[in-house]
């Protein structure tokens, strides 16, 4: 393999692919507080923000597909991303969290005497149960 110099629109790329990371990262800490405060309203307008972000972001996909031939920059904002998707399904856990909670106050006041037990696979995630109570309670 023989070294290419960076093209001006690589460069142009890999920075607004970076300055994209580093506003996502900064919305998904926001999200979490907001979910933490459940403000839906803030929520609702950085859904719309983090949803520009990640349309540019995929704009750049076969850029991040060739990034082990694009150098150390592209590596860093493979990283960067990584951190976005735990910060991500940091925040939808807690969001889980806080659904279970609604659906099992709903389940007290409507007076259901047998709620399913909520069992989660080794990941945290909610198992089949939910799934279940789903259908049941349509």
């Amino acid at each position: 393999m023989s070294f290419q110099p960076f093209q001006p629109e690589f460069l142009s790329d890999i920075q607004a692919v970076q300055g994209d990371l580093a506003e996502l990262r900064r919305l998904l800490a926001q999200e979490f507080e907001a979910l933490k405060k459940r403000d839906l309203t803030e929520l609702g307008t950085l859904e719309s923000s983090k949803t520009d972000i990640l349309t540019r972001l995929d704009h750049h996909a076969e850029s991040f597909r060739q990034a082990q031939q694009r150098g150390a920059d592209w590596m860093q904002a493979r990283d960067e991303l990584t951190e976005c998707r735990d910060l991500h399904f940091k925040n939808l856990q807690l969001l889980r969290r806080q659904l279970d909670i609604v659906q099992g106050t709903l389940q007290v006041m409507l007076g259901d005497s047998d709620p399913m037990p909520t069992l989660y696979d080794r990941l945290g995630h909610v198992g089949a149960s939910r799934a279940a109570r789903a259908w049941q309670s349509v």
